[in-house]
Order: C-alpha cells, then sequence, then structure tokens
C-alpha cells in the first residue's frame, strides 16, 4: 500500500513540482545599472515594452474665403486641416458679421491668398479679387494688376494671409 501511494505520488510529480517552477521562472528585466530587479525602474527586456510613438510628420494646412455679395461681408479661415474645415470657418464668420448669403468663394492649400479691391469701393459695381501665390507679395502683385483692370481704378490689398504646414505627432 505504502508502495503504491509512493509510486502514484512519484508518477504525478511533475504535475505537483510545474507550479513551483512556473513560479520562479520570473520575465528577464531590463534594469539601469545600480537597480535592484523588481524596481519600477526595470522594464521589460526584449521587445515587450510599450511601441514606439510615431514619427512625427507635416500636415498641409487650407485656407478659405466665403463672401456675401449683396453686403460685401467676407469670411475668412487658415490652418484648417481640410478644404471642408476651412469653408466651414469661413461661412460661420461670414455670417457671424451679418451676411446672409455668404457663399464659399476662395480656397487655398498651404499657400498664401489675398483679397484686394478697389480703393474706392462703389456698391454694384465693384469687384474683389482673390488670389493665392507662394508668398503674400506674389499674390499681391498679380491681384493688383488684375483688380485694376477689373474696375478701372487703383486698388489695395484689404487681406492677407498663408498658410502653412504644420507638424504633427
Amino acid at each position: 500500500m505504502i508502495g503504491s501511494m509512493s509510486y502514484r505520488l512519484l508518477r504525478h510529480a511533475p504535475l505537483f513540482l510545474a507550479p513551483l517552477f512556473a513560479v520562479s521562472a520570473n520575465a528577464q528585466m531590463a534594469c539601469p545599472q545600480g537597480v535592484t530587479p523588481g524596481s519600477s525602474q526595470c522594464l521589460p527586456s526584449g521587445g515587450g515594452g510599450a511601441a514606439p510613438p510615431p514619427a512625427p510628420r507635416w500636415r498641409l494646412t487650407w485656407g478659405a474665403m466665403a463672401e456675401d455679395v449683396a453686403t460685401g461681408y467676407v469670411g475668412t479661415s487658415t490652418g484648417q486641416f481640410s478644404r471642408r474645415a476651412a469653408r466651414r470657418e469661413a461661412m460661420r464668420k461670414c455670417e457671424g458679421m451679418g451676411g446672409v448669403n455668404c457663399k464659399p468663394i476662395f480656397d487655398y492649400k498651404n499657400n498664401c491668398a489675398v483679397v484686394v479691391e478697389p480703393v474706392k469701393f462703389i456698391q454694384g459695381s465693384s469687384t474683389a479679387v482673390y488670389r493665392d501665390g507662394s508668398s503674400v507679395e506674389d499674390a499681391s502683385s498679380v491681384a493688383l494688376e488684375y483688380c485694376k483692370q477689373q474696375n478701372g481704378r487703383e486698388c489695395k490689398v484689404n487681406y492677407s494671409n498663408c498658410t502653412g504646414p504644420v507638424l504633427v505627432n
């Protein structure tokens, strides 16, 4: 009887001892020199840590203008991450000034833009000119000349802005 009992224990010994070995087999830890394993300064070794953060990238931005032709109100936006968002912001600003029939009329991406109008604005016979370019100066020079041709009188830049890429994580 005792002999058969010891045989059963020996036969099942691997099952009894398995939890003891599993407990003693801790994960490898990477600790700075002089730090005791188990400290909060230790990290799991061998790629078990958190994934590295994504690399920063450049994201292009949009600007837009919306105008109410009847009142001359112009809403603008800049630095938006989509054409739709830029137009929506410009519309919101145009309507916020009192525009009732605001419509998106110009948008630009990763560029500069200007609004040029005649110095002497005559309701109903003055045409505003919207242009974009690599710089405010480039856009202004083209727009001022075109505005003068369209309106038959001197023009001025009423609005200028640039929208450029933004570094995002």
